[in-house]
Formats: structure tokens, C-alpha cells, sequence
């Protein structure tokens, strides 16, 4: 495994904790229309950014493997 990889690991899992907040707080029965909304955005924008660093890992994966 290559050094930086269990980094990596460290933070996508800090990121998918900054999402499960995100998601808690949407389950909230007083949030307004709007505050749904930006709850939405936000984690939509931190899934694709999960993703991103998931196609990453994967690609430096590959490239070791070689």
C-alpha cells in the first residue's frame, strides 16, 4: 500500500462524516424550504467531491499495481 493512501482514507472518511452531518441536520422537522435546499447542494457538492477522491485512490491504485 502506498504511504499516502491510508491519507487519503483519513479523509474521506472525514468528509463522509461532514456529510452525515449535513444529513442529520436535514432530517430536522423546523428547516425552512430553503435551508433543505442548501442542505441538498451541500451535500450533493461533498458526495462529487468523495467521488472525486474515491476515482483518485483508485487511479493511484492502478498505477502502483504496474
Amino acid at each position: 500500500m502506498r504511504p499516502d493512501l491510508p491519507r487519503a482514507f483519513a479523509d474521506v472518511t472525514a468528509r463522509l462524516e461532514d456529510a452525515h452531518s449535513l444529513a442529520v441536520e436535514g432530517q430536522r422537522r423546523d428547516n425552512a424550504s430553503d435551508m433543505q435546499r442548501v442542505l441538498v447542494g451541500q451535500l450533493r457538492a461533498g458526495l462529487a467531491e468523495i467521488d472525486g477522491r474515491l476515482s483518485a485512490m483508485a487511479a493511484m491504485l492502478d498505477r502502483s499495481s504496474r
